[in-house]
């Protein structure tokens, strides 16, 4: 009886739990209008049940219609240029919501041109980047951090540190390339890679010909406009530290034929082959030998030795193992050096899974940026001084990237109408390792070492018997190259870039409405890179001698501007007129190259062009002078009653391209 009692509790626990849970989890439909702040249906607005994925859309009219859990749910309206609203649903079938413009975002100041505009004036499709998320992405290319965060713009790159992105604001259609035009504060620059992503105080990418138009030809892929922090004036010195530590991890490579299976492959090709061409199978490889199943050698390479001539010779697919005797005569006999006479090897077939290339070739690897920013001012006068230092290693062997970076901004009023200011940059930058040209975009183009890793066969080791390369020399594996070899090779390569970037300029209040404004700054770059190609001999293909290169050069670029800003505003009227000038050179510069082979010593140290057998020495140097533009442009804003808005712009550009 007691039993049954407690069976019929525990009947009416579970109804009532059964009852609760499909009242929480019933599903309701809701539907309403979302109204602007006029009073009109708004359509495209996004609407998300909070915390979860569910979502839908309002239609051309505002309307919409959404499933909701439960009446505990809560609605999210959200829309560009509005701020959001959040409804719970309760009881409530029908959710009307009127929307409000984002007055925090109307009012955001962004640099469109030679001037600065808020948001709500502005015609053009424009598009900014708050400057956190430029910090928190391990990468030594500050463009890379665009990727994924302004819509329409296209980010290519790769996973080597220091490499160059293609960035495409207006698509891939110019004929002249297809590469945006670059602004930090307010000079014309071709690359950003100098930048210390915590420096940066503002990003503003100018999409569409209305927004960039300002800026004449140049302007015709997109211009992406960054400024530099200032500091604020009447403010006490502060000091601000961003630091960042990191590993990446290379993951694991592709699933790869072990040895026993690259040898079953091997054969059932042939016998497909046979198939196809109606006759009887022909086994045989170098290593697995000549009858119906292929046979797993002990040794890829064996040193033999004629007893009658005394030459040398190497055998394939070699059984085993050796004894102590006859490993010691192989190391007697054993030659590496292609100076010394035929190549000798004694190279040991891998076993079991076999090399893992991939993961010999790959490493996990540090990244570490560190940033200190000091900032501040007076009543008359403010700056900013920034120090940054980035280490980054690449997941391959031999590859890393080094910048240093010094900032240093300021402005000062000369009287109530007068200020000066500069801004300076100087960076060190040094990028090792690197595969590809044009900065590591051609990487894709060339046979490299991730490619290289994913064609050497499991069979092979890393390493022979006595401590040299193993490789396609060990007949019957194609031409592939031991990409570990490779990647070591390019450890005493080195180089650097030293860069200086800023300008000076002069702002003078004619009166209250009317400014004019002049500036003068450039850019000057100075590279030095040696490195070497080391003699192969573990491959099948090898480089056929011991190869040195030097290359040097600078380059000097400089801008003049010159802008008269006039705003003022009467009643519902509001005007902005700006005029300009500007002159520049894209820069002027030198360079030379060197390269040779087999030098008297191979060792880094004591290698200069000088000790290059003239034979093989070819030198080559070059001039260029830049392109130099000469330009007039005017852009005038009209704006009625904060709600109408008439922009125009016209610039005339001069080039020495052109007669």
């Amino acid at each position: 009886m007691f039993m049954k009692n407690v069976y019929k509790f525990l009947s009416v626990c579970l109804t009532l739990l059964v009852l609760t849970s499909a009242s929480v989890f019933a599903q309701k439909t809701v539907t309403g209008t979302v109204l602007d702040e006029f009073g009109v249906g708004l359509p495209g607005v996004s609407i998300l049940v909070k915390g979860t994925t569910t979502g839908t859309a309002t239609d051309i009219d505002g309307k919409y219609s959404l499933s909701v859990p439960n009446n505990q749910s809560t609605l999210v309206f959200s829309f560009i240029g509005y701020a959001a609203v959040e409804q719970v649903v309760g009881p409530r079938s029908v959710i009307d919501v009127s929307m409000a413009p984002d007055e925090r975002t109307l009012s955001e100041l962004v640099v469109t041109g030679y001037s600065i505009d808020s948001r709500r004036e502005t015609t053009g499709a424009i598009a900014t980047v708050n400057p956190k998320d430029l910090t928190v992405i391990p990468t030594g290319n500050i463009e890379q951090t665009l990727q994924g965060r302004v819509s329409g713009v296209t980010v290519i790159t790769n996973g080597q540190p220091g490499t160059s992105s293609i960035i495409r604001v207006r698509g891939f259609g110019a004929f002249g390339g297809n590469e945006p035009l670059y602004i930090v504060d307010g000079l014309p620059t071709a690359s950003t890679d100098f930048l210390n992503p915590d420096d940066i105080e503002s990003t503003t990418v100018l999409k569409d010909a209305a927004a960039a138009s300002i800026y004449g030809a140049r302007a015709a892929n997109g211009v992406i406009v960054y400024t530099t922090k200032r500091g604020s004036r009447g403010k006490k010195l502060r000091v601000d530290y961003n630091g960042m530590y990191g590993v990446t991890d290379p993951g694991e490579g592709l699933d790869m034929l072990n040895p026993q299976g690259y040898a079953d492959i091997t054969w059932l090709a042939e016998r497909n082959t046979a198939t196809l061409q109606n006759r009887a199978p022909a086994y045989g490889h170098p290593q697995f030998g000549t009858g119906a199943t292929p046979v797993m050698p002990y040794y890829l390479s064996l040193i033999t030795r004629n007893p009658t001539s005394g030459a040398f010779g190497v055998a394939s697919g070699q059984p085993g193992p050796l004894s102590q005797a006859q490993i010691d005569q192989q190391r007697e006999w054993y030659n590496i050096d292609p100076a010394k006479g035929t190549i000798r090897q004694l190279t040991r077939a891998m076993t079991g899974e076999g090399t893992d290339w991939y993961d010999a070739l790959t490493r996990p690897a540090v990244l570490q940026r560190h940033s200190l920013g000091f900032n501040g001012g007076s009543e008359t006068s403010r700056f900013f001084v920034g120090l940054g230092v980035q280490d980054q290693q690449g997941i391959m062997v031999g590859n890393s990237f080094k910048r240093y970076s010094l900032r240093a901004n300021s402005e000062f009023d000369v009287t109530k109408r007068i200020r000066v200011g500069q801004n300076f940059q100087a960076t060190y930058r040094q990028v090792l390792g690197q595969q590809g040209g044009t900065g590591g975009r051609g990487v894709s183009d060339d046979e490299n070492d991730i490619l290289q890793a994913f064609r050497m066969p499991s069979i092979i080791p890393v390493y022979d018997e006595f401590g040299g390369y193993a490789g396609t020399a060990s007949r019957g594996f194609n031409n592939p190259r031991n990409p570990v070899a490779n990647r070591e090779g390019l450890l005493n390569d080195r180089n650097f870039n030293a860069n200086a970037f800023g300008n000076v300029y002069a702002e003078w209040d004619i009166i209250d409405d009317l400014t004019f404004r002049t500036s003068a700054g450039g850019q000057y770059n100075n590279f030095y890179s040696w490195g070497f190609s080391r003699l192969q001999y573990e491959n099948s293909e090898n480089n056929s001698a011991f190869g040195y290169n030097e290359n040097a050069g600078f380059q000097f670029a400089w801008t003049f501007t010159n802008t008269l800003a006039y705003k003022k505003t009467i009643g519902k009227h509001a005007f902005d007129v700006l005029l300009g000038q500007e002159a520049l050179n894209s820069g002027a510069g030198r360079n030379m190259s060197a390269v040779g082979q087999n030098p008297f010593s191979t060792d880094p140290d004591f290698i200069t062009i000088s000790n290059l057998p003239v034979s093989t020495r070819q030198v080559n140097s070059g001039q260029f002078k830049g392109v130099n533009f000469n330009s007039y442009f005017g852009q005038m804003k009209y704006t009625y009653n904060d709600k109408y808005i008439f922009s125009a712009v016209v610039r005339r550009d001069g080039s020495s391209r052109f007669g």
